[in-house]
Parts: C-alpha cells; structure tokens; sequence
C-alpha cells in the first residue's frame, strides 16, 4: 500500500512541475509576442504604413534627393524626398510644422519603372496645393509622364497624368500630350492596378492633343536690362531671392501660364521669375 502512494504522490508532483512548466514557457512566448508587436507599431506611422526614419535620415544621403516647396499651401516649407535614379523607387513627403521639424504624411512611389520610365524631378504645382512627378524613358525615343498629386482630405489622390510621346521619328512626326485624369486614392493598397495608361495609338488623335516637333522644343533663357534677374520664391517681388540667374542663361520653363513663370535654373533651383525677364531664344 506504501509503494502505491509513494507512486501517487511522484505522479502529483510531476504533472504539478510540468503545469508550472507550461505556464513559464507560456508567459515567456506571450512576453515575446508582445514585444514583437511593440517593435512592429514603432515601425509604422499613423496610417499604419511602415517609416524608413525621420526626414533627417534623408540629408546628405547620395541615394536620395530633396525638393522644398509649400505643399499644402500653410506658409510653410515642407520636404518630398525622393530616390535618385537607378537607386529605387520610394518618395516620402514630409510637412513641416511650426516647431522646426518635419513630419512624414505620405510614403508611396516616385514612378520609376523597371525596364521602363525613370525618375527625372519634382516640381510645385504652380498656384495650387500639390506637387508633380516627372519621369521620362533614359534610351532612344521620347516618353514622358507627369504625375499630379495632391492632399485632399486628409489623404493623397493622384489626380491626373500627362503623358507625351511622338507618334514616330519622321520628319513629319508629332508629340501627342495625353492628360488622363486618375482620381485615384494612392495610400490604400492596389491603387497602381487601377492606373489609366496612355491611350492606344489608334485613339491618339481623338483624345491627345498634338504639337508639331519642329515647334515644341523651345529654348529660353533670361533677358533682363540690369543684367540678371531675381529668381523668387514665390509670385512677388517681396519675396526671398532663391538665386540670381545671369542674362543669356538658359533655364527650363515648367509652367508659363499667367505673369510668373515657374522656372528651374541650371543649378537646380526651382522658383518664379517674372515673364518680361524670359525670351525664347
């Protein structure tokens, strides 16, 4: 009758041992779960996407370059970072906010494709909240795409895309410039399946409208009598000086409508100088 006690209780202090047991590793993996979901949350921002660091993290790094406008249109500058050519695809827009700082809104795509069209540069869209991003096709052959996008709501719509291609390399081809409008949210998932492409050849006439080649490239450059002009931040003679761009400098005209051009020198810098002070050459 001993021996069947004493086998009884070694019964009971074994599973009581392998209960604790349990109830350790238990409370171990629910502890590591726990801790992998708080690293997890620290790698999302508030829209649930996942950040790659602060705007600082962006400066002075070759992989990438920095454009500096108003965006949204508060008074005050805020950052879109974005990978240079050949270095990957991702752009980041940063707001800036009355402290100094800067604080990501939106992480989404620069547009470069593999195989296809590449990163060219980020421009302001003139008098209205937003910005552009401009691609082009690196070999033989003209392609263009300019993506508008811009903050509505409290989220991020690309509105509209033009794209500008030639119909052929004859002497008598003409560059087609097709807007196609998008409307199309980028910050929820599978957004890029529903991007409109160009329209096929067939339909081109129909719904691009069309430039003659011997007349769409342009060349203009600064004629001004003081012998320079101001390039400015902004549609006023008030603002700050950006640079100060030489007469008979060549500079790329971005966006010609109204009194102000918005320009980009050969220095890179973009801003706004008066249309008297700009002659095609």
């Amino acid at each position: 009758m001993k021996n069947y006690m004493i086998i009884f209780l070694i019964a009971i202090i074994s599973c009581s041992q392998t209960a604790d047991q349990k109830q350790i590793t238990y409370n171990e993996e629910h502890q590591i779960a726990n801790e992998i979901d708080e690293k997890s949350s620290s790698l999302k921002n508030s829209s649930g996407q996942k950040t790659h660091g602060t705007f600082e993290t962006y400066v002075n790094n070759k992989s990438f370059f920095i454009r500096t406008f108003d965006i949204n249109k508060d008074g005050i500058a805020d950052k879109v970072v974005s990978n240079v050519a050949y270095e990957g695809e991702d752009l980041f827009v940063f707001f800036g906010n009355k402290a100094g700082g800067y604080d990501e809104v939106l992480e989404t795509t620069n547009f470069s494709e593999d195989g296809g069209n590449i990163i060219k540069d980020i421009y302001e869209i003139a008098g209205e909240k937003g910005f552009m991003v401009k691609t082009y096709f690196p070999d033989k052959g003209y392609y263009e795409k300019e993506f508008y996008i811009v903050p509505e709501n409290n989220t991020w719509i690309l509105k509209n895309t033009i794209y500008k291609t030639m119909s052929d390399v004859s002497e008598n081809s003409v560059k087609y410039i097709c807007d196609v409008m998008q409307n199309i949210n980028i910050t929820k998932s599978g957004w890029s399946e529903k991007l409109q492409p160009i329209p096929d050849e067939n339909e081109r006439n129909r719904k691009c409208r069309t430039e003659s080649v011997k007349n769409s490239v342009k060349q203009y450059i600064i004629q001004d009598p003081d012998g320079y002009t101001n390039l400015r931040k902004d549609k006023n003679t008030s603002l700050a000086i950006l640079q100060k761009i030489n007469s008979g400098e060549s500079i790329e005209v971005i966006n010609n409508t109204g009194d102000w051009f918005l320009i980009k020198t050969k220095k890179g810098m973009t801003g706004y100088v008066h249309k008297s002070r700009v002659q095609v050459n």
